[in-house]
Formats: structure tokens, C-alpha cells, sequence
């Protein structure tokens, strides 16, 4: 029996992959993936052979149908996303879900998360939280589920590019008030920064270091941040 394996490959760090990943990238006939030339820098540095299908947001019908014919008749397939682990904000449940329906084998091979890595140096109780990935983009709407995440008050975990950090801080501190908040940026890369402090305090980090607002960024807002013990 075929099966489609769900890798997670390194969201920065290339050093992240994991051997039981590196070996599956190697054994199975195609790598289906959500950007060929991102993908290509890590089979490139591991010496990986295994042919590259593009796999996106805008191509994912037909190129599900594709995928599974070719793991019906030719073998093993990868899924992987731009970053990280498939399916958390990207459009890989379209295949996941298609390959279920046909009686594909579904077989993940975890590993790094942005999430889970930035939950570990947040100072958050992470007992429990909530996953919410990028916000709408209309202000109603927006506003709408922040304003309902807050009457929950649980954590929870929001992405942004951050050319637009400030405007959703914006809606936060509106929200929210003065807030202390994890900001985490380019996690595990060169210029990672994670730092838990009020949402003022990072605005003026802001004007101190442009830097700041460059690269991608993921957002931990909880009640339950600890800055003292």
C-alpha cells in the first residue's frame, strides 16, 4: 500500500531537519511542494534527487488529482510546505484530505513548528491555547474575533508579515490595553529575536531598530505570560 508522507522541514535553520525526514525526502518518488525553489535549497544542501512537484494555494486541485494518480501508480510521495510543518496555514489539507478519500496511507514525520517553537521561549503557560493563524484582513472581521478570543482569555497564537505589526498592534492595545505580548521574529534564523514586554515598549524598540519590522513574525498574546517568579 502507497502512502503520501507529511514532513515538516526547517523554518529557518537548515540543521533543523530530521533525520527520519531526510531519509523519507530521499526514498519516495516525488516531493510535492509549495515552493519548488525553497524546497530545492534543502534537497540541494542534503543531496536529495527525488523530483519536485509544485504544489500551492492556486494549483491545488489539479495538482492533488496529479499527486494521487502518481502515487497510485508509481509509489511513495512527500508533502511539504514553504516552511515548517504541512497543513498550518498552507494549502496541504486539500491533498491530505484526497488522499484519505482514495485510501492512501496518510503518514506524518513531524518537526519544526514556529508555533510550538515560539510557545517554548514565551514564558506562557502553555496548558492549553489557541491557534489562529493569519487574522482576516477586514477590520470588522478582525476586530470580531479578537474581540472573541479575548472573552475566552485564552492564549493564543496569531502570524503577521511585518510590514503590518504595527496596525494589528494597533487593534490590540485597542483591545487589549498595554498588553505584554511575545513577539517572535525569524525564529531560528540569523536575525531571530523573541522578546515578551508591553506592546508600547516594543513600539519603541520599533524606532530604535528597524530591524524589528523585517522578516516574519508570530505573535503570543496570553493573560498568563510570566515575567516574574
Amino acid at each position: 500500500m502507497y502512502s503520501l508522507y507529511v514532513v515538516a522541514t526547517p523554518i529557518g535553520n537548515l540543521e533543523d531537519i530530521t533525520i527520519r525526514a531526510l531519509k523519507t525526502l530521499r526514498s519516495v518518488s516525488l516531493i510535492a511542494c509549495e515552493d519548488t525553489r525553497k524546497t530545492r535549497i534543502l534537497t540541494s544542501r542534503y543531496h536529495i534527487k527525488t523530483r519536485l512537484v509544485s504544489y500551492h494555494e492556486y494549483n491545488k486541485r489539479g495538482a492533488a488529482e496529479n499527486i494521487v494518480l502518481h502515487i497510485l501508480k508509481a509509489g511513495d510521495a512527500a508533502l511539504v510546505t514553504e516552511a515548517g510543518t504541512p497543513l498550518i496555514s498552507d494549502p496541504g489539507s486539500y491533498l491530505v484530505r484526497m488522499c484519505i478519500e482514495r485510501d492512501i496511507r496518510v503518514i506524518p514525520i513531524p518537526g519544526p513548528s514556529s508555533i510550538i517553537a515560539a510557545l517554548s521561549a514565551s514564558g506562557v503557560d502553555v496548558s492549553e491555547f489557541t491557534f489562529v493563524g493569519f487574522l482576516p484582513k477586514k477590520p470588522g472581521k478582525r476586530k470580531n474575533l479578537l474581540l472573541k478570543l479575548q472573552e475566552e482569555g485564552r492564549t493564543f497564537v496569531v502570524f503577521e508579515a511585518a510590514r503590518d505589526i504595527e496596525k494589528l498592534f494597533d487593534v490590540i492595545e485597542n483591545i487589549f490595553g498595554n498588553i505584554k505580548i511575545c513577539y517572535a521574529k525569524e525564529l531560528t534564523k540569523f536575525f531571530e529575536n523573541i522578546q515578551t514586554k508591553e506592546i508600547k515598549s516594543l513600539r519603541e524598540d520599533f524606532k530604535n531598530t528597524p530591524e524589528l519590522l523585517k522578516g516574519e513574525i508570530t505573535l503570543i498574546i496570553s493573560p498568563k505570560i510570566v515575567t516574574k517568579i
